[in-house]
């Protein structure tokens, strides 16, 4: 389902279910156990959104961290490839050839196939780490003559060191997801900051039951949001290969690959 009419659906799901709950309750519960103190109540009720609003806020950066981090190593990774290309073409003969397939070879694997199993299996694949391993053994290999190759393999060592501490970044946070325990509180704290508007004692009106009905689908909405972001490479908020396809492109563009 389109990630938009899911959210939706969850929304309105939620709306309905906070309306329908603040019906039945005014309806069938005794007013004498709906009624509590205004005042106390309102304390009591912004302490519990404060700590809910906590909650929330330890969930969002435990979630949207990797995949920043995720995001930011890719194009790490996809900048320091195409500058190791570049480096490349300093060097002479089989050096200058092997170094440059290596680096295409990886980038057709890491931005297509290793993708999309890091989508749907939230890790890598021998394949691309395969070629990046080669890659690198490669460039150790070479022994450059004169002093424009050894300042180009110099650069050539780094650049290619840098895409694979970015390459092992971005890989370990895969499978980065929000810490267990906090998807239960999450949910609990989302039935309390709901549950207890119920002990206001409001009467069963048409604006009563909308503003039950916004609350329970602002709160669904936040928990949905936290959902989609919490896979780096998943769901509606993943990070997409754009880096590593934009860089192959440049390096075909440069040479007509």
């Amino acid at each position: 389902m389109n990630v938009l009419l899911a959210g939706i659906a969850v929304v309105l799901a939620a709306a309905l279910a906070s309306m329908v709950g603040f019906a039945m309750v005014s309806r069938y519960v005794p007013r004498r156990w709906r009624v509590a103190d205004g005042d106390a109540a309102g304390t009591v009720y912004s302490t519990i959104g404060m700590v809910y609003a906590i909650l929330i806020a330890i969930a969002a950066i435990a979630v949207w961290e990797p995949r920043a981090d995720v995001a930011s190593n890719t194009e790490a990774e996809a900048s320091s490839l195409v500058e190791a290309y570049w480096s490349a073409n300093r060097l002479s003969g089989a050096d200058k050839d092997d170094v440059r397939r290596l680096i295409v070879g990886y980038l057709q694997v890491a931005g297509g196939s290793e993708w999309e199993h890091l989508r749907t299996a939230h890790s890598g694949t021998m394949t691309a780490e395969g070629l990046s391993t080669e890659l690198r053994e490669r460039v150790d290999t070479i022994r450059p003559e004169g002093d424009a190759e050894q300042a180009a393999h110099q650069m050539l060592v780094a650049q290619v060191s840098t895409a694979a501490t970015a390459r092992r970044a971005r890989i370990g946070d895969a499978d980065s997801r929000m810490p267990a325990p906090l998807w239960p509180i999450l949910l609990g704290g989302a039935l309390v900051s709901v549950g207890f508007l119920y002990l206001f004692g409001l009467r069963r009106t048409v604006p009563n039951g909308l503003m039950f009905a916004a609350l329970g689908g602002m709160v669904a909405l936040m928990l949905f949001v936290l959902y989609q972001v919490e896979l780096p490479y998943s769901r509606g908020f993943a990070v997409d290969p754009g880096s590593l396809r934009a860089a192959l492109e440049t390096l075909r563009g440069t040479d007509g690959l």
